[in-house]
């Protein structure tokens, strides 16, 4: 029987969510979704897994009247807060690192977007961390051998690889001060990245680096490095998590995470952003050349269907601190949002912030990577301390075996 296909209208109807859930199942693959023949932008959605959800009631709860009108009541802490029931093809990892809840993401429970506003890197560093020292930065010296060849990609694999082959481990070391080599690996990316330097914030030396000398100009690779630090779980903080299960140095995981994010699913739309913002700047024509890749039945660099649902505030609160964005991006933002009918993701926003203030090329996935490795080396030491692998088994579908006797 063929399947049944849906509006997007007629499924946040059905499941009462708001827009960044739905995009969120269809990431997750728990519901199917397709192109509209009759209006190529728009997506249809499969009625039988909205039905399915449906039927699991994903965020709904009794509820009873209060002192300050009707209340939810829990038994347990509500599927918004608990990452949701897990179905068929997903696995469960306990983390006190991070939620998404309504679209804000939370670093330990403190609205990421706040924390832009007003913290350094290192400090929401730390806090990711749970350092024992609150300023694990501070002893730290810099290395007079950091000057790596090839793009800032190469030197940071380069660097990493160094560290790993320097903390190679033949046996567990539990009393190892996590928070503390995770510092030194963060410290020791910068300088690979920048080439070394004065000892100053790290959007600072990314700033000296780049040749940014404005101070709003440098704020904003600070906030961008904030709003980078973590984002809900993804291929390489997957990576991220296995690689630490087997205890050796905190280079393994961070080498997997780097590694992973360089792909074209996650910093390979960074890098397509940043190619779609030069291009219309060459043009000059942000309207025809998003027509002609829509047309072609190609997602618009910066609005993919599948980014993670806190991107839409991440990427609004970081544009908006660019308000002297010339208006030639602000119609790249404009003129996505009108054909897509849905807000940016991180990667516009990086890519956006990146031509704003004529970083290099390769600037903004790198301010990316840079960002998303203290949360990766968050996520590696919650697994350390776990002192558990992540459980996941193979589930054999293929033929059946011709057992030899």
């Amino acid at each position: 029987m063929s399947r049944v296909w849906i509006s997007r209208a007629e499924a946040l109807k059905r499941l009462e969510v708001k827009p960044q859930t739905l995009y969120a199942y269809v990431s997750r693959q728990r519901i199917a979704a397709k192109s509209d023949p009759a209006h190529p932008r728009k997506s249809l959605y499969a009625l039988d897994d909205i039905e399915r959800l449906s039927r699991r009631a994903p965020g709904r709860v009794p509820m009873r009247a209060g002192p300050m009108g009707p209340a939810p009541v829990y038994d347990a802490l509500p599927p918004g807060l608990t990452g949701g029931t897990v179905t068929r093809g997903e696995a469960a990892i306990d983390t006190e690192i991070s939620i998404t809840v309504e679209g804000h993401h939370y670093y330990r429970g403190r609205d990421s977007i706040s924390l832009a506003a007003t913290e350094n890197f290192e400090t929401v560093a730390a806090l990711l961390w749970q350092s024992r020292n609150p300023n694990p930065f501070g002893p730290l010296k810099p290395r007079p051998d950091v000057n790596f060849p090839g793009g800032p990609r190469t030197r940071v694999l380069s660097m990493l690889s160094r560290r790993l082959e320097e903390e190679a481990m033949t046996e567990i070391q539990p009393e190892r001060d996590l928070g503390n080599e995770a510092a030194s690996l963060l410290n020791e990316m910068v300088d690979a990245v920048t080439n070394g330097g004065p000892r100053l914030f790290f959007h600072q030396r990314l700033a000296r680096a780049w040749k940014v000398y404005d101070n709003k100009d440098t704020d904003l690779l600070r906030r961008a490095l904030v709003l980078s630090a973590d984002t809900s779980l993804d291929e390489a903080t997957l990576a991220v998590r296995v690689s630490a299960a087997t205890m050796g140095p905190l280079a393994i995981p961070l080498i997997a995470g780097f590694g992973t994010m360089t792909s074209p699913k996650l910093g390979g739309r960074i890098s397509r952003a940043e190619s779609y913002v030069t291009q219309v700047r060459r043009t000059g024509n942000p309207l025809a050349l998003a027509k002609s890749l829509l047309e072609r039945g190609l997602e618009l660099p910066g609005f993919e269907r599948d980014y993670s649902p806190s991107e839409p505030l991440r990427a609004k609160a970081l544009i908006e601190a660019a308000p002297q964005m010339g208006e030639d991006l602000k119609t790249v933002l404009r003129v996505g949002e009108d054909l897509t009918g849905q807000p940016a993701g991180m990667s516009l926003a990086l890519a956006l912030v990146g031509r704003h203030l004529d970083l290099p090329r390769e600037a903004p996935v790198t301010l990316y990577g840079i960002g998303r490795s203290a949360g990766w080396l968050a996520h590696a030491i919650e697994q350390m301390q776990a002192g558990s692998s992540p459980r996941a088994r193979l589930r054999y579908i293929g033929p059946h075996p011709q057992i030899v006797g």
